[in-house]
């Protein structure tokens, strides 16, 4: 098996599932702190991806302090279903706005991204951060 980040590549003589979490952070962010996070998930054996994002919003409103749903959408990225949320919480009493968006990977495989602006809204961060999302292409096998 080949594996490649950015700064290079190994390679492992028996398959090994990606776990590993991408976070990249702007460096001319208007609002400091702002970041977009790439995690990898499993759908649960027999929980289809609906169930999946319905329980991500359910985790989320039970977890987040002061949680607001700002918008809940379906789409798609690079031709794949995708789920978009976006919302507002408090952490240590400070505002925070996300994007979030699930998208089905393979049968059983969710990328979840997962942009955040700390201090509450701001319309450039957040469209920068939307539009890296729907960016993302998918490798070829």
């Amino acid at each position: 098996m080949a594996y490649r980040i950015d700064e290079g590549s190994l390679t492992s003589p028996t398959p090994w599932q990606d776990q590993s979490i991408n976070v990249l952070m702007p460096r001319d962010a208007k609002v400091q702190g702002t970041s977009l996070v790439i995690a990898r998930d499993r759908l649960a054996l027999g929980l289809t991806f609906q169930d999946y994002v319905i329980q991500q919003r359910q985790n989320f409103a039970a977890q987040l302090a002061g949680f607001e749903l700002i918008a809940d959408t379906a789409g798609q990225i690079d031709g794949r279903e995708a789920h978009f949320l976006e919302i507002a919480w408090r952490s240590d009493g400070k505002p925070i706005q996300q994007v979030v968006a699930m998208v089905l990977h393979r049968e059983d495989a969710i990328l979840n991204f997962t942009g955040s602006i700390p201090g509450g809204p701001d319309a450039e961060s957040r469209n920068a951060l939307v539009a890296a999302i729907t960016s993302f292409t998918f490798a070829t096998a």
